[in-house]
């Protein structure tokens, strides 16, 4: 009698070990599902990385051959430029000693704000205005693929006048308005951009960009021999438009 109870414990207990195995294997199966799901999910967005990586590598080397093309450029001009991830290209096309100043702001609000940045520098010892092309004719390669990638193009110049002021322009009127009233509240003075320096025409390079729109800034003579003359006034400056882009 003893020993049917002791098998009948016995059994007890082996049907008890089953269903805890059954529900082992179970739970163990369903961590498993989790764990599969979680490293797909990991898997898909490593992927995504990758390929967004991969296309901003191809967007650099595609720059840079674009680039390696220009090395036995005449001694009379250089070309500078630096691409980042932003969606941003700052360019100065008549830089260097054509329109002075212009590739140093250039190169400060794109360095300040991790944009895309470009410039044209003139170098000849002498008649470096010779070297001008208009901004609707302007058509160097590295240039034009650095703008067509951008969502936003911001193009400095410089124009005549010995007072301080700047002139903005270009299609994007809504960041045009917001660096006007920027620039404005930093003390700097402002002017609406008179026809043939409003950047406005649709071949000009500052538009050529994905939404078919762009900035122009015209700058004195005057401010631009301030800038380069004065750290501070550079530096409020290219505060101010950085101001215009982290509110825009």
């Amino acid at each position: 009698m003893n020993l049917r109870k002791h098998a009948k414990t016995i059994n007890v207990f082996v049907m008890l070990f089953f269903i805890l195995l059954i529900i082992y294997s179970a739970y163990v199966k369903l961590d498993g599902v989790k764990l599969k799901d979680e490293n797909k999910t990991l898997e898909n967005q490593l992927t995504t990385a990758n390929e967004k990586i991969k296309e901003q590598e191809n967007e650099l080397n595609d720059l840079k051959i674009v680039l390696e093309a220009q090395t036995d450029v005449d001694v009379d001009y250089l070309i500078e430029a630096n691409v980042t991830d932003s969606n941003v290209a700052v360019i100065a096309i008549h830089g260097g000693k054509i329109e002075k100043g212009t590739t140093e702001l250039a190169y400060a609000l794109a360095t300040q704000n991790n944009f895309n940045y470009y410039s044209f520098l003139g170098s000849k010892s002498t008649d470096n205005l010779s070297l001008r092309v208009p901004s609707d004719e302007f058509a160097e390669a590295a240039a034009l693929h650095m703008v067509s990638k951008s969502t936003t193009t911001l193009s400095i110049h410089g124009c005549e006048g010995e007072e301080e002021f700047t002139y903005v322009g270009g299609k994007d009127t809504e960041l045009s308005e917001r660096i006007k009233k920027s620039l404005t509240e930093y003390g700097f003075v402002v002017k609406d951009a008179p026809k043939g320096l409003d950047g406005t025409s649709l071949d000009n390079i500052v538009n050529n960009n994905i939404y078919g729109r762009g900035v122009q800034i015209e700058i004195s003579n005057g401010l631009r021999i301030e800038f380069l003359s004065s750290d501070k006034s550079l530096t409020d400056y290219v505060l101010a438009i950085s101001e215009a882009f982290d509110n825009w």
